[in-house]
């Protein structure tokens, strides 16, 4: 029993010093500069999205950016409700809003689903930033420039940043912490420059790179499209950035139910998969706390126990703390220690649902 106590205790502490350090550095460094104002193209893919576009485009449209500096590119994706007509009537009101609208056959190979209605907009985009948010999203007003001005260095390909979520449910606070500390972990990643993932509802890149590696027409087709650019980008060996800046984040809606949690989770969770070796570490890290867990509790061995929780707490709690501070979230601090806990339930569920390899998503159906 001490040997799997030792072993959890080594390999979690390995694990948040690697959070906690990546994270550290990522939130130190500082590329932007504030007389740096590039053009901007905002690419928001929606399908059936009636609900929410008009607030999201809105949003966009009444960004603090010179408006002729930036400009909007809404992409209706074949949406069989009112998405595209609402779209047409918002861009009637601003003329720095295009409205593009896609048909099935222009959804090929790897431009399927979100890849392809953030490429064809990608097509059109006249900015040499490309933004990248979602329709279910309302952008901070500093949002473009806050995100533009990291494009300063001429290194930088791609720059990620925090989506927070609004809601006032507990289901939601829990939520709201938890897109916090995955983009932690995220920006840790590349903090230490090992890409772990970053999240498309908040997501830029430079245009002349994207057009460099072919965009998402050359990037293999993945379920987490937003991870793939992230790897790709890399891989042509340029530099990435996530910016931790209450002024660069976006809010976007709660799962409502926790069917469609589940099923977030599990999409994340495929697309994870294609991280290799580190995302088998990750998940090694957590089974091995569970394993030190219930072994201690089998063997009678309850201060193990405790002992292993705290440091779960203590560890996930250090890695979340320092960016609920930065962005200005203090009223999540009470709700951590419950949402780590049910976190830990989480992640014993979604193995079980990686057993197949299809992906339901906006009403159409992937394989991971």
């Amino acid at each position: 029993m001490i040997y799997i106590f030792i072993a959890a205790v080594a390999v979690y502490l390995a694990r948040t010093l690697f959070m906690f350090i990546g994270a550290s550095k990522i939130r130190r460094k500082s590329v932007g500069r504030n007389d740096f104002v590039p053009s901007v193209s905002v690419l928001v893919p929606a399908r059936n999205e009636e609900d929410t576009i008009e607030e999201c485009l809105m949003a966009l449209a009444l960004s603090n950016y010179p408006k002729e500096k930036f400009e909007i590119i809404a992409i209706d994706d074949r949406s069989t409700d009112s998405t595209l007509q609402i779209m047409q009537k918002v861009a009637a009101i601003f003329d720095n809003i295009k409205v593009l609208s896609i048909k099935d056959e222009q959804q090929k190979q790897n431009l399927r689903g979100k890849a392809g209605a953030l490429h064809y907009g990608a097509d059109a985009a006249v900015g040499d930033i490309l933004l990248m948010t979602d329709a279910d999203c309302i952008v901070h007003p500093d949002w473009i420039r806050t995100i533009a001005e990291c494009y300063a260095d001429d290194n930088i390909g791609l720059v990620a940043s925090f989506t927070l979520v609004g809601g006032k449910r507990l289901f939601d606070i829990i939520q709201s912490v938890e897109w916090i500390y995955m983009n932690t972990m995220a920006s840790a990643g590349v903090g230490l420059n090992i890409p772990l993932g970053c999240y498309g509802n908040n997501l830029s890149v430079r245009k002349k790179v994207y057009e460099e590696i072919g965009g998402y027409k050359q990037i293999p087709f993945s379920v987490t499209e937003d991870l793939s650019l992230l790897k790709t980008v890399h891989k042509y060996g340029h530099s990435l950035h996530y910016e931790t800046d209450v002024k660069g984040t976006v809010v976007t809606r709660p799962c409502k139910t926790f069917t469609e949690y589940i099923s977030q989770h599990r999409r994340w969770a495929m697309g994870g998969l294609t991280l290799g070796w580190k995302a088998v570490v990750f998940v090694l890290s957590s089974f091995l706390m569970w394993i030190g867990i219930v072994a201690s509790l089998l063997t009678a061995n309850y201060l193990f126990a405790i002992l292993l929780l705290l440091l779960r707490f203590a560890g996930d709690f250090s890695i979340i703390f320092p960016s609920v501070i930065k962005l200005k979230q203090k009223k999540l601090l009470m709700y951590v220690i419950p949402s780590i806990l049910f976190f830990l339930i989480i992640e014993i569920i979604i193995p079980f649902t990686l057993f197949t390899k299809k992906v339901r998503w906006k009403g159409q159906i992937f394989k991971g």
